[in-house]
């Protein structure tokens, strides 16, 4: 199940929310965090195994939080959802070649090329 938990921006209130899943013995597949559309808001957004009935009472403990302001299962809403990876190699400037040639058989970008080093991004299709 993919979850968005919108909760007070404030120190804490992650911990308190992972807490809550430990404590019913969920293990978190993928966590992300970050600020929402709202101000003073940030938005949590995580995927957990379970079905209807242990997420719906893992639903019933986040809303007893005092910062979780709302939740949301997004299982069920379309949606497109893709693997990023964001990978900095240490190079010289002798090697980019070989990185450029790297690059063009993984269908990966170089984003950004420093002095030393070389960023590049790799997405994956689903």
């Amino acid at each position: 199940h993919t979850l968005s938990i919108e909760v007070s921006d404030r120190p804490g209130v992650l911990n308190q929310v992972t807490g809550c899943f430990a404590r019913r013995g969920y293990n978190i597949q993928s966590l992300a965090v970050g600020p929402s559309e709202k101000p003073n808001r940030s938005r949590i957004t995580t995927v957990v195994p379970g079905n209807e009935e242990s997420i719906a009472k893992l639903f019933k403990q986040l809303s007893k939080l005092v910062y979780v302001q709302k939740l949301e299962d997004l299982t069920n809403i379309p949606m497109q959802q893709r693997e990023l990876m964001l990978v900095k190699v240490r190079c010289t400037p002798e090697q980019r070649g070989q990185i450029r040639n790297l690059e063009q058989i993984f269908r990966a970008n170089i984003l950004d090329i420093g002095p030393s080093t070389v960023i590049i991004q790799i997405m994956g299709k689903s």
